[in-house]
């Protein structure tokens, strides 16, 4: 008994999950033609089931920084993960694959895969078109920003494990930098207390990321008009946060200018 046991569980334990080669093409849906630097995401849900119950579980499939090229093309290579084991999962199974692009200027599509299975690559075309809804919902646009800052920070969208090492390069930092500008831009002059949240939100984001691409003084002119905006409110959760790196900048901008 044990040693049928044993069989059993170093067969679970072993147990990969393999993905084909995607090449795929990313297409504008009104002009058919191709689009580039869209950034393409490859994504696996997959779920366990363990003692505590069921566990759902998102791999991020695609190399970092994947985007298509000046023919619209891309390529996902490949990969294995390995099933988690018993007795941290009595079995697995993938509950969707999919792959997605988004461009700069607020298009995006995407396509569940299926049919994948034994295969060594397939292809697939994304049809991108403008984001209409995401837009007309600033509390959806504002989360959707917040998952590009947590990128651009800490290497992660989400809870995907493992993180980018270094977060985004330079062109992602930029995608992500106009995305906060898009929504800044509509909520300009916020009213409601959602809108005032994704306000100062979306510009105190904003302007660590103008800090991380070294971009010192739009990021003090932002710390500098949230600080007001919640001082004259009477909003002091963030001000001593406000003030560290107003100095912080005045300090770089002055090294800079020596």
């Amino acid at each position: 008994m044990f040693a049928i046991l044993g069989l059993l569980l170093f067969g679970l334990t072993a147990c990969q999950l393999k993905t084909p080669e995607i090449k795929g093409m990313v297409l504008d849906a009104e002009t058919k033609q191709p689009v580039r630097e869209a950034w393409v995401h490859a994504t696996m849900q997959i779920k366990s089931k363990t003692i505590q119950g069921d566990v759902t579980t998102v791999l991020r499939v695609e190399p970092p920084h994947t985007r298509s090229n000046q023919k619209g093309e891309f390529v996902v290579p490949a990969k294995e993960f390995s099933k988690p084991g018993f007795p941290v999962s009595f079995w697995t199974e993938i509950e969707n694959f999919s792959v997605s692009a988004s461009t700069i200027d607020d298009k995006s599509g995407g396509s569940y895969l299926k049919e994948y299975e034994g295969k060594k690559e397939i292809d697939v075309v994304i049809h991108v078109k403008p984001w209409e809804e995401g837009l007309k919902d600033d509390r959806e646009y504002f989360s959707y920003i917040q998952s590009l800052y947590s990128y651009c920070i800490s290497g992660r969208f989400g809870v995907e494990v493992p993180s980018v090492e270094g977060g985004c390069d330079k062109w992602e930092l930029d995608f992500a930098i106009t995305k906060h500008e898009i929504l800044l831009k509509k909520i300009a002059e916020p009213k409601s207390m959602d809108q005032r949240i994704q306000y100062v939100g979306a510009m105190k984001q904003l302007a660590y990321l103008y800090k991380r691409k070294k971009e010192y003084k739009r990021a003090l002119d932002l710390f500098l008009t949230i600080r007001d905006f919640d001082a004259k409110r009477k909003m002091d959760l963030w001000l001593k946060e406000y003030e560290i790196q107003i100095k912080e900048l005045q300090k770089l901008l002055q090294g800079n200018q020596k």
